[in-house]
């Protein structure tokens, strides 16, 4: 048996308000007097303000009162000032919406003082579209502007008939800020029984249908706001996006006449799957809402109680397309299993990383977002690590910002929902850039412990919450008590399991967490009764600086970006020949043309004088070559044989004898670039080059019974000046990661260290080296892979592209260069790294 809306009727014809006018109600008087105060505004300014959004008007307020009164159970068992409240809820609810001209002004230009965000802070995150922006500023808010136009503008109307002193303003704030809040607020802000005259409120009451009775009016007139952000209709208008689904009945309550509970019903058609399958997501908090009011309600007096069968009847018909009843389903136990586990992170240990990396982040964000008065001590982000063997636990506190009743139950008990990737959170553009990315990371404690406590307190609320979780167990508990002298958050492990995984000695600890974190500026300590153990691990550069080394702040030359190198000189730019480390015996290979056979002739001919080479002869696309050869003289032929007989490895031989052998070396002039032949040469059919023979290299002494190896070099020069001055430069042939010994080679990401990084630089002049580089990236444009021990591949590239330019811009100011040479690497950084990234300082 359908309740049925309907749309047509007038405001005293609305059931609840026919109530009270036929029951003569004093009460009558206010909802008359609210009435008109709200009409002007849901008609007219809502839909000025809001020209995106379905409808806020009358209309929907109208039908938001008589679901109310087909939900409650008998509203006559209500009294007036209830069912008063129902009424002026379902009317002001959204009257926050209707902001006016000098409002907007003021949210525009960042001065509106009612809120913690910025409209600019905004507005690049919503591509720039100042309409969607000012919307969605305003509707953040607007259940809170609701309630304080309510208690500015209404307290004088909100009175109780025969006690004028006594108003309901309050309480009816409270209600409509209520519709934007979850249940725990409702349970802990409002009152079960307040009491006015002769008069009792249940606002808790109020509140819970008012939720029910919003999300209720949908259908081809009107689309919630929760269902738009689901089905995100970009580039699309409202009247092309609503044609894709029509919810059919305005009668959405129905009464099971076998069990006598209400249930809510959705009849419809949908034209497309991903459509189709947003609207069930609709329905499913539908569910929830129902749920979480049912349980709100069913041990309060049996008036309260909603007879509802939760779960809502669905009767959505496909259109042009076959749909299963069939839901992805995720098993807690294998999931939370693989999040938590060695196959991601690699060593049990690193669970410590993640629970420090929380708090450092946590504390980073308090360090930006407390607002100090005069006189007060400035924040000092402090983390202690307490073991306490006596009561068997290992305490992690810290002072940072806490978590608020929405961050736990939205995010830190949602696995996979960061809230540093929250709207809510990107829109406060704070300073700060946590390194917390994939809202998986705390679930690594079980790593460490099997069982866990969790105390918190957002540091600008007065109640602190604690959350006992087990692994494997996806039930927890969470208890809210009133402690405004605890602050941040503390996590409690098992004694024994923690430290068994770090040999049972507090030293390993203190390595571990030297290594992990940078701690400039944290008060950091270990505390393992009687001692206390300070971890310090600083960006900056402690160590006095070696003889021709030079320090680079990487700061001066990358915006958001901290640490240091350390450049020290390697060789010389090229000038002549002679300064190439060629090996042995110089040789050119030669073109010669004969007037006898009108042919060309190669050969190779010693160089003695190297003064008479151009250097451009030998040098094409930035790259000379030669071939050095080792040459077997008479006095080495029976080791270098006897060499051979033991091994067939030719280069191993040649190693053992190097300094015994005589090398040659032949430069190859560059348009003779492809002609070399051999590598292993043996006999007259074998050759060096084209035209030049092994038996060449037996008139320069080689004994012809002994194989050798001519090896192809290539020598990167970059030309400074032609002929004159050139850079030499490669690919960094050094891949260095994180070692705990030797030289600092280390990157962080936001004050984190990333163990596997390879620091790997594209293309490095040679005549500096960099002998150890300890780098922080402190902007979000880098997130780690989900082990946090690696970057992806092209994040790589950019990082270490970022890294290689600054380097080389440095040396140009630092290391003692002549004007041509540092010209020649301004050139350089041209040719080779053009691309200008977000993080340069310089032009």
């Amino acid at each position: 048996m359908p309740f049925k809306i309907d749309n047509s009727l007038k405001f005293d014809e609305l059931e609840l308000v026919s109530y009270l006018i036929k029951k003569e109600s004093p009460f009558i008087t206010v909802v008359n007097s609210v009435y008109d105060n709200a009409i002007d505004s849901l008609d007219n300014r809502i839909a000025t303000v809001f020209p995106k959004y379905t409808l806020h008007n009358s209309g929907h307020s109208f039908r938001i009162i008589q679901y109310m009164s087909k939900i409650v159970s008998n509203y006559e068992e209500l009294s007036d000032l209830e069912i008063t409240m129902l009424i002026c809820s379902a009317l002001l609810h959204d009257i926050g919406m209707a902001v006016s001209e000098n409002d907007i002004t003021a949210i525009k230009g960042d001065s509106f003082n009612f809120s913690d965000v910025k409209y600019s802070d905004m507005l690049p995150l919503l591509n720039y579209d100042e309409i969607e922006t000012l919307q969605e500023f305003i509707r953040r808010i607007h259940a809170q502007l609701s309630g304080k136009y309510i208690r500015e503008n209404l307290k004088n109307i909100l009175k109780i008939p025969k006690l004028t002193e006594l108003d309901f303003a309050e309480e009816l704030a409270l209600v409509c800020e209520s519709h934007t809040k979850g249940y725990d607020w409702i349970n802990s802000k409002l009152s079960r029984h307040v009491v006015r005259g002769e008069y009792v409120l249940n606002c808790q009451f109020i509140a819970s249908i008012l939720r029910i009775a919003d999300i209720l009016d949908i259908d081809q007139q009107r689309t919630p706001y929760k269902l738009y952000k689901l089905i995100n209709p970009k580039g699309r208008s409202d009247e092309e996006w609503l044609q894709h689904f029509i919810i059919s009945n305005t009668e959405k309550i129905e009464l099971n006449s076998i069990t006598k509970l209400k249930q809510v019903v959705f009849h419809g058609t949908a034209k497309n799957a991903d459509t189709h399958r947003k609207l069930l997501n609709y329905i499913d908090w539908v569910e929830v809402e129902i749920t979480e009011s049912v349980s709100l309600l069913m041990e309060q007096d049996s008036r309260y109680n909603l007879l509802f069968d939760p779960k809502p009847k669905i009767h959505i018909k496909p259109e042009g397309y076959t749909f299963s009843g069939y839901k992805m389903t995720l098993e807690f136990d294998a999931i939370s299993s693989l999040l938590m586990g060695e196959k991601i992170y690699g060593d049990k240990k690193l669970g410590l990383r993640e629970l420090l990396q929380n708090s450092l982040d946590a504390c980073r964000l308090r360090q930006v977002s407390d607002i100090r008065k005069f006189g007060d001590e400035q924040y000092v982000p402090s983390i202690k690590i307490i073991l306490d063997r006596e009561k068997g636990e290992v305490v992690i506190k810290d002072n940072g910002i806490g978590m608020s009743m929405n961050v736990l139950k939205n995010h830190f008990l949602n696995i996979g929902v960061s809230y540093y990737k929250s709207f809510e959170f990107l829109i406060r553009n704070l300073e700060y850039k946590p390194i917390g990315n994939y809202g998986i990371g705390f679930l690594s404690c079980f790593m460490l412990s099997d069982k866990v406590k969790v105390s918190t307190r957002y540091f600008l609320e007065r109640n602190r919450f604690d959350v006992q979780l087990e692994k494997g167990n996806e039930w927890t508990s969470l208890t809210e008590s009133e402690d405004p002298l605890f602050f941040g958050t503390e996590v409690v492990l098992n004694y024994e399991q923690f430290m068994g995984l770090f040999n049972n000695d507090v030293n390993i600890v203190k390595e571990f967490l030297s290594t992990y974190f940078l701690t400039d500026g944290v008060d950091f300590n270990i505390l393992q009764d009687p001692d206390i153990f300070k971890i310090e691990n600083s960006i900056e550069y402690v160590k006095q600086n070696e003889k021709g080394t030079f320090k680079i702040d990487m700061s001066d030359y990358l915006e958001d970006v901290e640490g240091y190198a350390i450049l020290k000189n390697k060789t010389a730019f090229i000038k002549s020949i002679e300064e190439l480390d060629l090996s042995g015996d110089l040789y050119i290979y030669q073109k010669i043309y004969s007037d006898e056979d009108d042919d060309y002739e190669y050969d190779i001919k010693p160089l003695e004088d190297c003064s008479h080479i151009n250097l451009d002869e030998y040098i094409r696309n930035n790259e000379l070559q030669y071939l050095s050869i080792p040459l077997v003289e008479e006095e080495n032929v029976t080791a270098y044989l006897s060499g051979m007989n033991f091994t067939d490895d030719i280069d191993e031989v040649i190693e053992k004898l190097d300094g015994k052998l005589k090398w040659i070396s032949i430069l190859i002039p560059c348009n003779e670039f492809g002609n070399v032949v051999g590598e292993i040469l043996y006999d007259k059919n074998d050759y060096v080059l084209e035209e030049i023979s092994y038996l060449k290299l037996v008139e320069l002494g080689h004994n012809y019974e002994c194989k050798t190896k001519s090896t192809l070099h290539k020598v990167r020069l970059f030309e400074g000046r032609k002929n004159e001055l050139y850079l030499p430069f490669d690919t960094d042939k050094v891949n260095w990661y994180y070692r705990k010994t030797g030289p600092r080679k280390e990157l962080f990401i936001r004050g984190v260290l990333i163990k596997d990084f390879e620091i790997n630089l594209p293309l490095v002049a040679s005549v500096f080296e960099v002998s150890s580089i300890v780098i922080n990236f402190k902007s979000r444009k880098f997130i780690p892979d989900v082990s946090r021990n690696k970057m992806d591949n092209e994040s790589s590239k950019i990082i270490n592209y970022i890294i290689g330019k600054a380097v080389h811009n440095a040396a140009i100011d630092l290391l003692a260069y002549e004007q041509d040479e540092k010209r020649a690497i301004r050139d350089f950084i041209l040719e080779f790294y053009p691309e200008k990234t977000d993080f340069e300082k310089w032009q």
